[in-house]
This record gives structure tokens, sequence and C-alpha cells, in this order.
């Protein structure tokens, strides 16, 4: 097919702002030679990403890079965290269709191009990390993905529509309160629990929350969610359904596997290394997080030399007030300068200014504020899954 004369094709691409996005399709056959059939290898995932990812588990994949590998205002896609619950599929764009029921007034299916051609077409930068991000820095060890220090979000560029929108369109009948979203990911075995997750209304209607297609105006990769996903910024990625297909609207929050028995921290705080208790709750929002991207580890800088300290600063919900520097173990702090405020779920920029009194090795530590008067913690509360790692973040350089 002529991508430059085919009608369907140019609406989508005009519209959708993902071009290529059908030209992906070609590169399939190449891709599927995974276990099972239908699916994308990991091989084939690992050759679209930047050599510095560190893999943490391969059946799911999972892998993410270190903090000096963020610095970047925009996530590239190639260092965008990888982190699936089961197999990447091999989906047809052309082939594939989105289906809205439960409490609404009209159950509705929509191809991708459906979804461009009927309602408006947006894009946002937004924050997206796994809920188990840092997870390696919890003490006692807590279960799950060993996640590095530093590892496991991104925060790229999206397009796609507004899921309010769609929901409107279908119409929410009384008591509606949450929106599942499935996802087409198969499991190594025929039982394994599909993965679905909800959100509350309020959520599900924030302008902000997309039914995204593209990535940094690229369609989305493979292990991304092609041809379409949920992206929930600013909360836990598993909100973020890849692979989605069926959106279902409930009474009440979706009672399964990925909300009950995973993605919860206990209600209130408890003792380092006890079970999770009976009182949990489901993760939504990132607490107030921040980490330094420059300079890297170990970095060597001559005597007189000023040092240019820069990273990022987010929140799942609210404002990013402030970010601090301090050099003295957390005795003394410094503000850094905030960089323009950009998408209200991106991350925020900051930089300060360092000029060594001489040589030695010097330490910057990390710490920021939101709009609420939170702060980051110098180590947050253990929780057995170890979710929500927002802990100061620490580098050292040497001076010469």
């Amino acid at each position: 097919m002529d991508k430059k004369t085919d009608p369907s094709r140019r609406s989508f691409l005009t519209g959708a702002a993902a071009a290529g996005a059908l030209a992906s399709l070609p590169a399939a056959k190449a891709l599927a030679q995974a276990e099972p059939p239908g699916t994308v290898s990991s091989d084939a995932i690992k050759k679209e990403k930047a050599a510095a990812m560190d893999y943490h588990s391969e059946r799911p994949l999972t892998g993410s890079v270190l903090a000096h590998e963020h610095d970047f205002d925009v996530t590239p896609n190639n260092r965008m965290f990888v982190r699936n619950n089961l197999l990447t599929p091999l989906i047809d764009i052309n082939n594939h269709r989105l289906t809205l029921k439960g409490l609404v007034d009209r159950e509705l299916s929509f191809s991708v191009y459906d979804l461009a051609k009927n309602f408006k077409t947006v894009s946002m930068q937004g924050m997206l990390e796994c809920a188990g991000s840092g997870r390696s820095n919890y003490q006692p060890k807590a279960s799950g993905t060993p996640w590095n220090p530093t590892g496991g979000m991104g925060c790229p560029k999206w397009g796609g529509v507004r899921l309010a929108d769609v929901l409107k369109a279908a119409g929410l009948k009384a008591g509606a309160a949450h929106v599942a979203g499935q996802g087409g990911d198969p499991g190594m075995v025929a039982t394994a629990a599909p993965v679905i997750r909800s959100i509350p209304m309020r959520k599900a209607m924030d302008e902000n929350t997309l039914i995204a297609w593209s990535m940094n105006d690229e369609p989305l990769p493979w292990i991304h969610g092609y041809p379409l996903r949920l992206v929930v910024p600013g909360w836990v990625g598993s909100a973020s359904t890849k692979w989605l297909h069926t959106l279902t609207v409930l009474d009440a929050p979706f009672k399964g596997t990925y909300m009950t028995n995973s993605y919860v921290v206990p209600r209130h705080a408890i003792q380092p290394g006890t079970k999770m208790p009976p009182e949990k709750v489901s993760t939504e929002g990132w607490p107030i997080k921040s980490m330094i991207t420059s300079p890297a580890p170990n970095a060597r800088f001559g005597g007189g030399q000023a040092i240019t300290v820069r990273g990022k600063a987010w929140v799942g919900e609210g404002l990013v007030e402030r970010v601090e520097i301090s050099t003295d173990e957390g005795k003394t702090w410094q503000r850094a300068q905030l960089g323009p405020v950009k998408d209200k779920y991106a991350w925020r920029i900051f930089t300060y200014e360092f000029k060594p009194a001489g040589p030695g090795y010097v330490t910057f530590l990390a710490r920021a504020w939101d709009d609420r008067g939170n702060a980051q913690p110098a180590i947050p509360a253990w929780n057995p899954l170890g979710y929500f790692w927002n802990g100061w973040h620490r580098v050292g350089v040497l001076v010469a």
C-alpha cells in the first residue's frame, strides 16, 4: 500500500502526529520469533534500547537506566524504562479495536483510526514511574523486581486522545466510579491472570489522562504498548495499561491480581521486615521525588572548576515547590534554580552552581518539596513490596 496515497493512513498520521505507525508492521515478521508465537522477543526489544539499559529480568522483561543516563529534558524512547507483567504481544494496528462497556449509555468500539478521526488529538509530556522504582534502596530487602537505586522512570512526550472525551461519548451511568483498562499482553501459560487495573473517575476525567498511540512523536514502541495504551501521568506505571483493548466502567475499584495482591501498600506504617497487613490501599500518585542527572557518580573535576548540578523533580499530584542541594550531608541546604513549569505532570528541571573550596571528595544530596509542604525524606517508610522509594539522592564527585 502506498503510504503517500492511502487516505486512511494519511488522515490518521495527520491527526495523530504518529508518522510511521503502519510502517512498523513489516517489521513484525522479523519480531515474531519469540515463544510463544504472537509475541515480540526480548532480543528484538533490546535492540531498540540504549546500551546503558540495565536489565533485571527476561520474562517478564524489565530494565532501566541510571540517573546520569536521564540527563535529557524529554526521555528518549531508547531510555524509557521497560516493565512488563507478562509478555509483549504482536498486534496488527489494522485489526486492533478498543471496546468501551460497563456502566455506559452506549457500548462503543473504535479502531485506532476512529479515535484519531472522531476526537481531538492532544500531546503532552508526562511522568511515568514503576511503583517499585528504587526498590533496591530499601533495607531490609523488599520483594519484587530489584530496580536499581535510580531506575524505573521516564518522562516522554505522549500523543493521543483524552480518555475523558471517549468516556463522554459513551455516556456515564449513575454510579460510575472507576474505569478499568485491560491489556492484551499474554502470559506464559493460558491461565495467567489478565492485566487489569482500574482508576477512579476523577483521574479518568483528568484532561491529562490519555489513550495514547505515540511516544515522542513516533508510534508507541512494541514494548511500550503499541498500538494503544493508557497514560495516567504522575501515577504508578501499572495504571497506564499497555496494549489496551477494553475499558470497563465500574461502580467500584476492580478486584483482581493487579489491584488486590500487588501494587498495594499498608494503610499505616509498619515495622520493617513484617508482612503486608490486612489494611492496605492501592498505589496511586507518586510522592515528591528528585534525582541528580549530572554530574555522574565519581566524575572528576579540576581544581577551581565550577560544578553545575542538574536534575529532575516530580510529584504525582500537585506541584514541585522547590528543590534543595546539600554538600555537607544534610546539615545545611541551598535552593537550586527551578526550570519553567511545562505540562502539569512533566518533571521540573533544576540546576545548582557549586564552587569547590579546594580538592577532595564532594557529595551532593538532593531533596524536593511539593506545594502541599511535603518533603522528600532521607529514608521513606518501609513497605513489604518496596514501593514509592523517594529518599534523598546522593552523588559524589572528586575535585583534584
